[in-house]
């Protein structure tokens, strides 16, 4: 859940929404200034120790913002404000079912039985009188943060007495987009950052994520506080950033002190590194995430956005302590991994012989070493509640190797972009596949000698650890909704509908299972006594 915080504070980024529909994200920084390229520039400390949710106008020559009420705010957006010049907004207004102003006479009964359409409008680029060189000229001396422009566009509009209410709504609301300087300010949260970013970055990148996958995806793995989680991600954080919001561990603690830092050694530090550095506190032992990533350094470039940075995270920040990294060769082959090397072991007095920055560098060594192997020893133990996946990579070959580590009862989630990926993973634990590897392994179990036996089950995972894998589908219409109608968007963004593969695991039994009943000669025998008891 969002941080209790109501204020903006400096160093977080908040989500702007501008008139034209396009949202922008900003880090909020003392004495800067934000550009919001066409519409203008304003100071950063405007903003800060504000609440959300506040509507603001960039004023002329830099002068800062102004708040707009809300009730302005309804105003224009119901099309009150933005009247043609020369209009009194508070006694004038456009009927949203007629289209005239609230002054002119009320329509009689047959003209209410047949509301108005523009069958019969001409709308040309010459209705508008005015030419683009007198707009430019509006552009450099009009003020009130573009509503002039918009009022003098309509008033200029030789046809605007024609248009229906809607049309004349929808042609006022396009003019605001392009001419009105105003944007209001949002908390950033991974709902808006999920809508965010196909404006920004490939959709491949983050692997096609919508919000309403994300939502399926901590729905089906149930994810609650106080849990461990297994997370393959690789949309660049937008998963590992989803779970956190839904653990209470992605936003930084308001008004929170920072401990001392420490001192840098010098050769008349003590030879004790307890009373130098402080022993890092032990990691909690739940509601954690743990990231298996392919590549040296995990990517969560996502998470800037939320105040954390995987390079050099703020110990501040809960993502320090709650957040796990570990490569899949630390994973799999931890014995091949050079990071996982001890350091040479010192006696006391040979630490206080080195020079400062070989003292430093052995204890920040150890230390790395002992966070690695205790991250590494507690992920391969397992007992986690659930998985989450959504790689790039093959993913069958990633369930093969994670599915263990979930304990009984716990969730598997994978999404895939299509529904051949999906139904490939549902088909290697299908009923089928357990039928042949429980038959397969019976067989193999009986034969005597092992010499050139092959091992059979290397290339597919254990079909038998999940149970009743299925495949999900969401479909979601966007609908445009204007004062008095509603209706669905009939053009969409496209590209990759996306699916959610969920199963069970469960811990199969042990040896040879028979089913056993009653026999042929068992069932004739009871029929026998039973006939002969009612003959007695």
């Amino acid at each position: 859940m969002p941080p209790t915080g109501d204020l903006i504070l400096p160093g977080t980024h908040v989500l702007l929404r501008l008139p034209s529909g396009v949202p922008k994200i900003v880090r909020i920084s003392a004495d800067t200034t934000i550009s919001l390229g066409k519409f203008g520039t304003f100071p950063s400390n405007a903003l800060l120790h504000r609440p959300y949710g506040l509507t603001y106008d960039i004023l002329d020559n830099n002068a800062g913002l102004r708040v707009v009420p809300a009730a302005e705010v309804t105003r224009d957006i119901l099309g009150g404000g933005l009247q043609p010049e020369g209009a009194n907004a508070d006694e004038t207004h456009y009927d949203l079912n007629y289209g005239s102003p609230s002054g002119a006479a009320s329509p009689t009964a047959e003209q209410a039985e047949v509301m108005r359409t523009n069958r019969l409008t001409v709308d040309t680029p010459e209705s508008q009188t005015l030419t683009w060189e007198e707009i430019e000229e509006l552009k450099k001396t009009a003020g009130g943060s573009g509503k002039e422009i918009i009022a003098k566009l309509l008033a200029g509009h030789s046809a605007i007495d024609q248009k229906t209410p809607f049309s004349l709504q929808k042609y006022t609301l396009r003019k605001a987009s392009k001419f009105l300087r105003r944007f209001s300010v949002h908390r950033l949260t991974v709902n808006a950052l999920t809508d965010y970013l196909p404006t920004q970055k490939e959709p491949q990148k983050f692997l096609e994520l919508r919000n309403h996958h994300l939502g399926l995806m901590l729905s089906l793995g149930n994810i609650v506080y106080g849990g461990r989680y297994l997370i393959i991600d690789e949309t660049g954080g937008l998963l590992v950033a989803a779970v956190a919001e839904r653990l209470g561990i992605l936003y930084p603690r308001p008004h929170t002190t920072s401990e001392p830092e420490v001192e840098a050694e010098d050769a008349d530090a003590a030879a004790e590194p307890k009373k130098r550095r402080p022993e890092p506190t032990p990691p909690p032992s739940r509601n954690t995430i743990t990231l298996v990533h392919a590549n040296e350094q995990p990517n969560l470039s996502l998470l800037t956005n939320f105040s954390y940075d995987a390079n050099t995270p703020d110990p501040s920040h809960p993502l320090y302590t709650h957040l796990r990294t570990l490569t899949w060769l630390q994973l799999l082959a931890p014995d091949e991994d050079t990071s996982l090397i001890p350091p040479s072991s010192s006696t006391p007095e040979e630490l206080a012989a080195l020079k400062p920055g070989k003292r430093s560098a052995y204890y920040r060594k150890l230390r790395r070493w002992q966070r690695i192997s205790s991250t590494v020893e507690d992920t391969r133990k397992g007992g986690y509640d659930a998985v989450l996946i959504a790689a790039h990579m093959p993913v069958g070959g990633i369930l093969k190797a994670v599915v263990p580590l979930v304990k009984g009862s716990g969730q598997v989630v994978v999404y895939e972009p299509s529904l051949e990926q999906a139904t490939e993973i549902a088909d290697l634990y299908s009923s089928a596949r357990k039928s042949t590897w429980i038959q397969r392994r019976n067989e193999t179990e009986e034969k005597e000698e092992d010499e050139g036996k092959k091992d059979w089950d290397d290339e597919i995972p254990d079909p038998t650890l999940l149970l009743a894998p299925t495949v999900h589908r969401l479909n979601m219409r966007q609908y445009q909704v204007l004062p008095g109608r509603t209706h669905p968007v009939m053009t969409s963004r496209g590209g990759a509908e996306g699916f959610v593969v969920h199963a069970t695991r469960v811990i199969p039994v042990q040896g040879k299972v028979d089913a056993r009943g009653a026999y042929a000669s068992q069932k004739k025998k009871r029929k026998l006594e039973a006939s002969e008891a009612e003959k007695a």
